[in-house]
Formats: C-alpha cells, sequence, structure tokens
C-alpha cells in the first residue's frame, strides 16, 4: 500500500511539474514576474530551464515506473533541490508559486525519506 501511495505521489507532482513545463515552453513570460520585459535572453533562459525540468521529470517517471531505487535518490535529491531552489526564486520575486514549488520540494524530500526508511 504505501509503495503505491509514494508512486502516486510522486508521479502527480512530477505530472504537474512537466506540465508547468511545456506551459513555461510555450509562454516563458508565465514563469516571471508581471510587468518582466521578455527580452531574447530571457525568453531562451526561460525555456531552457523548463527543458530540463522535462528531462528531470521524464527520468523521475521512468524509475518511478520500474522501481530502479538508487535512481529514484538521485532523482529525488536534484528534484528536491531544484524545487528549493525555484522556492526560493519565486519568493524573492515575490511570486505566489513560491507555495507549490514548496510543495513539491516537500514531496521530493519527504519521499527520499520514505525510501530509505523502508529499506
Amino acid at each position: 500500500m504505501r509503495s503505491r501511495v509514494f508512486v502516486t505521489l510522486n508521479a502527480l507532482a512530477t505530472l504537474v511539474t512537466l506540465a508547468v513545463s511545456v506551459l513555461v515552453i510555450a509562454d516563458p513570460g508565465l514563469a516571471l514576474p508581471a510587468g518582466t520585459e521578455i527580452t531574447p535572453g530571457v525568453d531562451t533562459f526561460a525555456r531552457a530551464c523548463a527543458v530540463r525540468s522535462l528531462a528531470v521529470g521524464g527520468a523521475l517517471l521512468v524509475s518511478l515506473a520500474r522501481g530502479a531505487r538508487g535512481a529514484l535518490t538521485a532523482l529525488l535529491w536534484a528534484s528536491g533541490l531544484t524545487q528549493l531552489g525555484d522556492a526560493a526564486i519565486h519568493a524573492l520575486n515575490g511570486s505566489p508559486a513560491v507555495v507549490s514549488a514548496g510543495v513539491l520540494a516537500a514531496v521530493a524530500f519527504g519521499s527520499l525519506w520514505w525510501l530509505h526508511r523502508d529499506s
């Protein structure tokens, strides 16, 4: 039962991240504070960050599906640290996305604790 909850929670959190990444690739302004000028450099940077999230999220979903504990540990650390960084950036910019990034970081780090507690 616990493993299903673990996989479901992480899959849902990862799918949310992937959906937001796709939206940011389509419109980089979604990742920026209101009123920010979207220069070519800002556009490229926002899209590059989103593409990296797609790669990590895709690898995390595959690892969840395969039950690859070693890969899950590394990817959950990467995901959690990335979400913490996102939360800090959102907090500095006064963005309400700080809450969702914080929740996603908590899911990743909570999952790490859960994964290693059961080993």
